[in-house]
């Protein structure tokens, strides 16, 4: 026997009568009353989909059906399939929470998908605006035995209800509620089994967090087939399969993947499709997420199981900016990238795409383009393979810098010592007690003389690091092989970004001349082979100026400016010499 808390952190024990017996009541009483099914299809009880969680999560090679409010529809895999049409004949679309946060968006985004003239449509979906932050807070307040997460549950309902109410009618706003309503239900009992143990697993979180995927997914396709365009709406937890790596990371199955994708379409063949985003299953059926803001990767994944032809990333920005344009008002729209200068600049702090986006599509040759929603006649960026055949002769050098990003709250941990120089495995004992205290190593930079190794960690994981390496080679500081372990706070990282600049000559020169001539003072640089960027580490208070610096200093923006002179001497000469040093451009007049 065991208590409730462990029960829901055990799924296989069993409750003790005794265990909590006023709450345990309660959560029955619960169960029973407010989870009661509406007018449906025959399904099992909540009580009986609650239990069925905790037993997945128990006994993970159980083969089971799973249904769509864990979830409805039962996914029977059989052999029988059907193609999904040759590639290149699927468009892909992508609308963030922002694109769908209203009744009159979501008619928007359905008006955008209507006048899209591509044979085969595929549309996937993030939930409405702050909702998955509200869906969190529902979890976090439940573990706290905060009892307001009932309202804020009832909140959420009401958005939803509200947004149908305005969008829908008839059979298809009665489907939608008698869903909504059912799925609430559900998670209310969930929500008190939480709150009464205090605590959440992993599991419970991601099946919580993923329904505002589920709802936003059947509003829009119901706006859709409004038109009377056949449309069928996806719960990707039937098809995509994901493996979990860790806390925050997972690697899609793609054979599996696909291979559910062509069972599901052989059973709901249609040229327009509403896909669920950021939601999926790992292989024993249990619903799971691409963890936060994985909505653009469950594009990149869809758009690579059906070959699409393109992948239309919607948001709020024209596209990707040159540098963060709050940062730097000057900042330019690029027209085009290769997916490799766009996974630099999305590691980087670009936040326009999740950085794993690029690999899916990338195998492909499938374009990403980056477009506005809020200014259609914006072109965007294009994100792409760059054609092999282009003339690189008489380029200039900022043709091969792109853009620049920055990511702030950094700390440099410099590990130093004579000891080190020709030691087999010191890099690696330092880099495993980084590992051991989970910190992410954002950077890494090491002299030729091996006399110090030096990283940037973030800022609130730099203590536990310093502590860790003091642990781990206090014999080596104590008899002096190594002489200290320096932290170096308030830094930031500055990149540049873009191909074959290794090797171009002059780009890295060009790039610490504007750092000099903005007296900025740099702490450690890092370049890898890849030639996709140059790193720099500057303090936090120069990493703005550092960055208007070299984004100024590349023409990135370039100021128009009309100037004369008459009768140049000397000085006006030695003008005109330095006019021609800083690289300006165009025709002067004497």
């Amino acid at each position: 026997m065991a208590s409730l808390s462990s029960a829901i952190s055990n799924p296989g024990h069993v409750l003790s009568p005794n265990a909590l017996p006023h709450d345990a009541a309660k959560l029955k009483k619960i169960c029973h009353s407010q989870c009661r099914p509406l007018p449906l299809p025959p399904r099992r009880s909540p009580v009986f989909r609650l239990d069925f969680i905790f037993r997945l999560e128990r006994k993970e090679t159980l083969k089971t059906k799973i249904f769509a409010s864990v979830t409805d529809t039962p996914v029977d895999i059989s052999p029988e399939i059907v193609k999904l049409s040759k590639p290149d004949v699927w468009s892909v679309h992508k609308f963030g929470g922002t694109c769908v946060g209203s009744s009159e968006r979501i008619k928007n985004v359905a008006n955008i998908i209507l006048n899209d003239r591509a044979e085969m449509k595929l549309v996937v979906v993030s939930a409405m605006s702050k909702v998955t932050d509200l869906m969190y807070d529902l979890i976090n307040k439940a573990q706290s035995r905060d009892e307001s997460y009932v309202s804020a549950l009832d909140a959420i309902l009401e958005k939803h209800r509200s947004t149908a109410l305005d969008l829908l009618d008839g059979d298809d706003l009665g489907s939608f509620l008698s869903r909504l309503h059912h799925d609430i239900n559900n998670l209310k009992a969930m929500l008190r089994a939480i709150y009464i143990a205090g605590h959440a697993t992993e599991s419970f979180t991601d099946f919580v967090v993923g329904h505002g995927e589920l709802w936003s997914a059947q509003m829009l396709s119901y706006v859709i087939r409004k038109d009377g365009v056949d449309c069928q709406w996806m719960d990707t937890r039937e098809v995509l399969i994901v493996n979990p790596t860790s806390s925050n990371q997972v690697d899609p199955d793609y054979q599996e993947s696909e291979r559910r994708l062509k069972n599901w379409y052989s059973k709901n063949p249609s040229s327009t499709i509403v896909a669920t985003g950021f939601i999926a299953s790992t292989p024993q059926n249990i619903p799971t997420t691409l963890k936060r803001d994985g909505s653009d990767f469950s594009a990149a994944i869809m758009g690579a199981l059906f070959r699409a032809r393109q992948v239309t990333i919607w948001t709020d920005v024209d596209g990707v900016y040159s540098a963060d344009p709050r940062k730097v008002s000057e900042a330019v729209i690029l027209s085009t990238l290769s997916y490799q200068e766009a996974w630099e600049m999305s590691y980087f702090g670009a936040n326009v795409l999740h950085p794993r986006t690029i690999i899916p599509v990338m195998k492909y040759d499938i374009p990403i383009v980056i477009r506005n929603i809020f200014n259609i006649s914006a072109p965007g960026t294009k994100i792409c393979r760059p054609p092999a055949d282009i003339d690189e002769t008489g380029q200039s050098l900022e043709s091969f810098v792109k853009g620049f990003a920055t990511i702030d709250n950094l700390a440099l941990v410099n590990v130093e010592g004579t000891g080190m120089a020709g030691v087999p495995g010191t890099a690696s004992a330092i880099f495993g007690a980084v590992k051991d205290v989970g910190a992410n190593v954002i950077m890494i930079s090491q002299a030729s003389s091996e006399h110090s190794v030096c990283f940037a960690v973030p800022e609130k994981e730099v203590k536990a690091v310093a502590e860790a390496l003091q642990s781990r080679f206090r014999q080596a500081l104590d008899a002096g092989r190594l002489s200290q372990v320096a932290v170096i706070p308030n830094c930031s990282i500055l990149a540049a970004v873009g191909q074959k600049m290794a090797s171009t000559p002059g780009v890295s020169a060009t790039l610490f001349n504007a750092l000099a001539k903005a007296n900025i003072n740099v702490r450690a640089i890092a370049q890898g082979c890849s030639e996709y960027n140059i790193t720099v580490v500057v303090k936090r208070e120069d990493c703005i100026r550092a960055l208007r610096a070299v984004h100024s200093r590349f023409y990135l923006s370039r100021t128009t400016i009309a100037m004369g002179i008459i009768g140049p001497g000397l000085i006006g000469a030695t003008l005109l010499d330095q006019l021609r040093d800083q690289g300006f451009y165009g025709e002067i007049f004497i």
